[in-house]
């Protein structure tokens, strides 16, 4: 998975990857942004890591728009997440911040609801969602069969 470095600047945030190459450069990078960060930003280095935050940070914070850019990437890049749990984490939370109810509907039920709503409003409101949706419930089927 790709980190990022959510970096402050006074009252606002900004959210940087650290791209490198293979995962000995990675992990040499994630070491050096460790040391180097300012007490204010925030290593993200895993989705897990990126959830923690979320949960301890509250909306209306400044901070709480750069979580949700970096889970934009990685809702981007699903195939980079290690577990069902942190996918269904980000999911729930992209479906929580659209005021979108799940009410013991699965991801797929969800999808398929949504569609239908937009298929009987004629709109795409939520193309990007259903997307993200699908995109979880085909990562947790690969999942679920590498574990056999």
């Amino acid at each position: 998975m790709m980190s990022f470095i959510i970096r402050a600047n006074g009252d606002s945030f900004s959210v940087e990857p650290c791209q490198s190459q293979d995962s000995d450069s990675a992990n040499a990078a994630s070491a050096s942004a460790k040391t180097s960060l300012a007490v204010t930003d925030y290593l993200i280095d895993s989705a897990d890591r990126l959830l923690k935050l979320y949960v301890a940070t509250d909306n209306d914070n400044p901070l709480y728009p750069a979580l949700q850019q970096t889970r934009r990437y990685l809702l981007d890049d699903l195939d980079a997440i290690e577990t069902p749990a942190e996918i269904y984490g980000l999911i729930h939370w992209l479906l929580r911040d659209q005021g979108i109810r799940v009410d013991g509907s699965s991801l797929e039920e969800t999808a398929d609801r949504l569609s239908d709503i937009d298929i009987a409003a004629d709109s795409d409101q939520y193309t990007d969602i259903i997307f993200h949706l699908r995109d979880a419930v085909d990562r947790l089927y690969e999942m679920e069969l590498d574990e056999i």
